[in-house]
């Protein structure tokens, strides 16, 4: 419930307000693999959440869907610590594949809000984040 609440409802929750405070373009960061009708509970959510900032009605809306976020955590998590140490070697040789950096989902955040874009809605896959976050 803690989960549901904080990554879809409050995220639709912040969407709406902001659309109703004028922001135009509202940029979301959601999860590779996301989709609503997944049997995985948070790949399922994100999907929600996805559709739910979609229908708020911003005059465009980016969503960025990174694979495994490449980060330094301060609490205690044993499986994804492993997880990231084999990615960060994997990415060595497939740097956009299964992982990214979240300083690069950060310049890639950025870039979108000054860049045009292309539609309504623009969806960038993991690939797209690592060369947004590049330019």
């Amino acid at each position: 419930d803690g989960f549901v609440r904080v990554d879809r409802d409050y995220v639709a929750q912040a969407a709406e307000l902001a659309r109703a405070g004028g922001c135009r373009h509202f940029v979301l960061q959601s999860s590779q693999g996301a989709n609503q009708h997944s049997r995985f509970l948070y790949l399922r959510v994100k999907g929600e959440v996805e559709n739910l900032v979609q229908a708020v009605g911003f005059d465009r809306c980016t969503i960025l869907r990174p694979a495994v976020l490449l980060c330094k955590r301060q609490e205690s998590r044993p499986m994804e610590w492993m997880a990231q140490q084999f990615l960060s070697v994997v990415a060595r040789v497939f740097p956009t594949a299964y992982s990214v950096p979240v300083e690069t989902v950060a310049r890639a955040m950025v870039a979108s809000v000054l860049q045009p874009g292309e539609g309504k809605v623009e969806v960038l896959e993991n690939a797209a984040i690592h060369e947004l976050g590049r330019a």
